[in-house]
């Protein structure tokens, strides 16, 4: 729990079921997509200067996969309860991992990546898909 609280605000969470880059933290879990997302959505509040969800599938036409979408889009709620239709990426560019802030790793027979933006106070939005300026030392 400490890993996703320490997510600042307007910073992306990774939900898959392919891992991500060693480089960013990870948490592995046990417990089926059909329960881990509505349990993170409970406790990380949405951005509402994003398209704060943005979903990946290898296979769009797999039922595993479909049924993966349509559990995270349909537990994702902002402070209001409503709910948002998922972005869709035909592939995950490299460079969006440089922008994520914490990988949450759950075992599934599909293929996925879900990226969740986080909200909860005023923040600057880091875009998920543009890659990330390097500051000069």
């Amino acid at each position: 729990m400490t890993a996703i609280e320490a997510v600042k605000p307007g910073r992306w969470i990774a939900i898959t079921s392919v891992g991500g880059p060693a480089a960013v933290p990870t948490i592995d879990v046990d417990t089926p997509l059909d329960r881990m997302a509505p349990a993170l959505f409970q406790v990380v509040p949405l951005s509402a200067q994003a398209e704060p969800i943005i979903g990946w599938l290898a296979d769009a036409a797999d039922d595993d996969a479909l049924d993966a979408f349509f559990t995270v889009q349909g537990s994702a709620r902002d402070a209001e309860r409503r709910s948002f239709e998922m972005g869709r990426l035909l592939e995950v560019p490299a460079h969006a991992w440089d922008n994520v802030a914490l990988t949450i790793t759950v075992e599934s027979p599909a293929e996925f990546t879900f990226f969740v933006c986080t909200g909860g106070s005023q923040h600057e939005l880091v875009d998920l898909l543009a890659p990330r300026q390097r500051q000069a030392a």
